[in-house]
């Protein structure tokens, strides 16, 4: 189980997950907050909201994923690829990119060592510089740092 971010150029990012031999790579822009949300869905099923959905913007592809829980200690990750974000597509519209389970706790600690990575690689100022109108998530950070010390 992996999950590695990177920002990749001027307000664009690459997410690679990788879970139970599933593997898939996508891209977001900085249209929407992509690394602030990922932090917050998995802050909430961390915390036992029993799901969250949240998606990347790919210009003009949109990229949903869905956290569900699947037990006490699993989750469910699915991630769709609708054609158009700009329609709200339902999600029996997209073409499923990856739908497998791990541990939650596995995947949570898989995205704060990811954004820790980011923060280490580019710094506040640097992040700022390259995702455009957005911050690093640095609260959001802490906070998934935090709900996995519970």
């Amino acid at each position: 189980m992996r999950v590695d971010y990177r920002l990749s150029g001027m307000g664009w990012a690459q997410c690679k997950v990788e879970i139970a031999g599933q593997q898939v790579e996508v891209i977001a822009s900085y249209l929407t907050d992509a690394l602030d949300d990922l932090l917050a869905a998995t802050i909430a099923v961390v915390r036992g909201a029993e799901g969250a959905t949240f998606s990347f913007e790919a210009e003009p592809e949109e990229v949903r994923w869905q956290l569900r829980r699947a037990g006490p200690d699993r989750l469910r990750v699915r991630i769709l690829r609708l054609e158009d974000s700009a329609h709200h597509l339902p999600d029996d519209r997209g073409e499923v990119l990856l739908d497998a389970e791990c541990r939650l706790r596995t995947f949570a600690g898989q995205v704060l060592s990811a954004a820790q990575r980011v923060l280490a690689e580019h710094g506040p100022a640097g992040y700022r510089k390259e995702w455009g109108m957005h911050d690093f998530p640095l609260e959001r950070m802490r906070s998934l740092e935090a709900a996995l010390r519970i």
